[in-house]
């Protein structure tokens, strides 16, 4: 287990309007062979865990009995997500586009993914998100 800040950079666009959320925060990076885990704490209450392989991402935001997200995302393939909200679940799915998880000159990690989110077949919008591990 290895010790991290966390930088999270996220992107949103939706039909011609976009907006970026930047975030900060200290978590836990966990390598085993071909899989990471990452842990922490989005705005030091709300938790956050990765599990990243090969062209597959699993995001797991908040607890199971509050408010909670779950976003699973592999590259050309559509993928079941949710989210949960005031006791409301609305299930959606992510076409993913884009997983690229590397290396750093400077000995950082970083995931970059880009995804469509669907509900049903309306287009929700269309994300890029960026974290480094430093």
């Amino acid at each position: 287990m290895t010790k991290v800040k966390i930088d999270f950079t996220s992107k949103i666009v939706q039909e011609k309007e976009s907006e970026t959320f930047h975030k900060t925060g200290q978590g836990e990076l966990i390598e085993n062979g071909d899989v990471t885990r990452v842990s922490y704490l989005e705005d030091d209450k709300v938790p956050v865990k990765l599990l990243i392989k090969e062209n597959d991402v699993i995001i797991k935001r908040g607890n199971t009995n509050d408010d909670y997200s779950q976003l699973h995302f592999t590259v050309g393939q559509k993928k079941d997500c949710c989210y949960v909200a005031s006791g409301y679940q609305m299930d959606l799915k992510s076409s993913t586009k884009l997983i690229k998880f590397f290396p750093k000159i400077d000995g950082s990690k970083q995931l970059q993914i880009e995804y469509d989110l669907f509900s049903g077949l309306y287009l929700v919008g269309s994300y890029t998100v960026t974290l480094i591990f430093t």
